[in-house]
């Protein structure tokens, strides 16, 4: 066992390097699962949120518009989309996924769940409890920040 005490840079460094790991390892071993972090981030809101016009899921990725529509024409190519003229507004394309597009959701997250459960392999339970906690404080205080932010803003 390691033993030693971590500066706050040091760990926060560490964290980020073990992402990066991570990252390589899984796509290495599972193939690749993130076809461009966009797609697969459109692919999941979809799969979560069923159909969407543009502007709302240009809102829930946290991209401007325009940038959704490159993403989603990528997707269409692929098969993965289908856009569909709104009955009550004529100028709204409603987006969903095809049975390609769901297929390739669940294929996505069954590999992303994998490298997840091999980041903690060599964790014991009091370990992954500990690390939970942890992780569950910074979440908390970055939602807290968010929170003031916005109200400061408005």
């Amino acid at each position: 066992a390691i033993h030693m005490s971590y500066s706050e840079q040091k760990i926060v460094e560490r964290f980020f390097e073990v992402y990066k790991l991570n990252r390589r390892y899984s796509e290495r071993k599972y193939g690749p699962f993130m076809p461009g972090r966009g797609q697969f981030n459109c692919l999941l809101v979809l799969d979560e949120r069923g159909t969407l016009n543009q502007k709302d899921l240009a809102a829930y990725l946290a991209i401007r518009s325009t940038s959704a529509g490159e993403l989603l024409k990528k997707m269409e190519k692929k098969g993965w989309i289908k856009k569909e003229t709104s009955p009550q507004d004529k100028r709204i394309h409603l987006i969903s996924l095809t049975k390609e597009g769901r297929a390739e959701a669940a294929a996505m997250k069954q590999k992303r769940s994998k490298a997840h459960q091999d980041m903690l392999t060599d964790l014991t339970e009091e370990e992954k409890q500990a690390f939970g906690r942890g992780l569950e404080k910074i979440e908390a205080y970055y939602q807290r920040m968010e929170a003031e932010s916005i109200e400061s803003t408005e």
